[in-house]
């Protein structure tokens, strides 16, 4: 069985907030029940710093026409500004897959780097990420690792990476994501295929199948759709509203069919929609594989997404020296009382 390992530690104080009362502090120290990463809970810091989750409505705006522009991936530059593939790799220069379009990345974050132009509109709103214009962006990625594939055998271990607006990390405001393979898995996805095979070695069976047929129905789960199961995880990563996804039985991007992207891009949707909803503006997602050229029978092709900070005149990061430096998780409450928000959000959308 996987174990779900979590003790409660608290403390007192006399808060200035209450004329000195008593009151006592909650921390839940979980365990990831693969890697073995801590993460801890902090209970009611969600109310601390949620005034810094959403943004400043008029200098959101103000950015967005500043930065319309200037920008390379507009309608009326996106042919002008942006690179272009060798012909000897894709004869027409760019992958055009419905309103994504795929160009080389100026300067990537590895050897073979790409991104994907997701439609003409400068700046979405999260409710308005459609599932169409996500699967039109995963179908363009697979269609660029196909070739990939072709030509350059040794690059097998791809990411979709997704930043959106400057507090998750991105330069421009133009919803995009990117596509990172290398011949080197990334720590995270490493660590996951690692420990994912040691347990398959163990126990005999695949560590994601049986999480699933742990998680399915209970507090952290969320729904399924095309093969596709969403959860909040025991022990998340950094914790500003994490959510976590398992394409069932398919260990690369390149198993996946049409009907599974479509799982992806109608999940994703889904908790941008909630995100939007409760004025969250800014995100981070990455899509982990493993090898593109070979299928593991312990390891399931992921996701994992979470809301990030607003645009504000104060800035504010959630990436301080704990989750940066230090590599443990932090989540600003419990995923159990996140997960039921979801699910109330989420009635009657399955």
């Amino acid at each position: 069985m996987i174990e779900f390992e979590k003790e409660v530690k608290q403390t007192k104080i006399l808060t200035p907030l209450k004329n000195f009362e008593e009151e006592t502090l909650t921390f839940e120290y979980r365990t990831d029940p693969l890697t073995g990463r801590n993460t801890t809970v902090v209970k009611d810091m969600l109310n601390y710093i949620g005034k810094f989750l959403s943004s400043d409505a008029e200098a959101l705006k103000g950015l967005v026409e500043k930065t319309r522009l200037t920008c390379p991936f507009c309608p009326e530059t996106v042919r002008t500004k942006t690179p272009m593939f060798p012909k000897d790799f894709f004869p027409e220069g760019r992958i055009i897959e419905g309103d994504a379009i795929v160009v080389p990345n100026l300067l990537g974050h590895a050897e073979r780097s790409v991104l994907v132009v997701l439609g003409s509109e400068h700046n979405l709103q999260l409710k308005d990420f459609s599932p169409g214009l996500l699967f039109d962006g995963f179908k363009g990625g697979v269609r660029y690792l196909q070739r990939l594939s072709e030509v350059d055998t040794s690059a097998r271990f791809p990411v979709f990476v997704f930043n959106y607006l400057p507090p998750a990390g991105s330069s421009i405001f133009h919803p995009h994501m990117q596509i990172l393979a290398r011949d080197r898995p990334f720590h995270l996805v490493n660590l996951l295929i690692e420990k994912s095979k040691a347990y398959f070695e163990t126990r005999g069976s695949s560590f994601w199948n049986d999480l699933m047929a742990i998680e399915k129905g209970g507090d952290r789960y969320l729904f399924e759709f095309n093969g596709v199961e969403w959860l909040v995880p025991f022990a998340p990563l950094r914790g500003l509203n994490e959510v976590q996804a398992i394409v069932k039985g398919k260990s690369n991007f390149k198993e996946l069919t049409d009907r599974e992207w479509q799982g992806v891009a109608e999940g994703v949707a889904r908790v941008l929609r909630f995100y939007g909803s409760k004025d969250y503006t800014s995100f981070n997602i990455i899509l982990m594989s493993g090898p593109l050229d070979e299928h593991l029978d312990y390891f399931d092709v992921s996701l994992r997404m979470m809301s990030r900070p607003g645009l504000q005149q104060f800035c504010f990061t959630d990436a301080w020296a704990v989750p940066y430096m230090l590599w443990d998780g932090e989540a600003v409450e419990e995923p159990e009382r996140f997960a039921k928000k979801l699910r109330q959000s989420f009635a009657g959308e399955n």
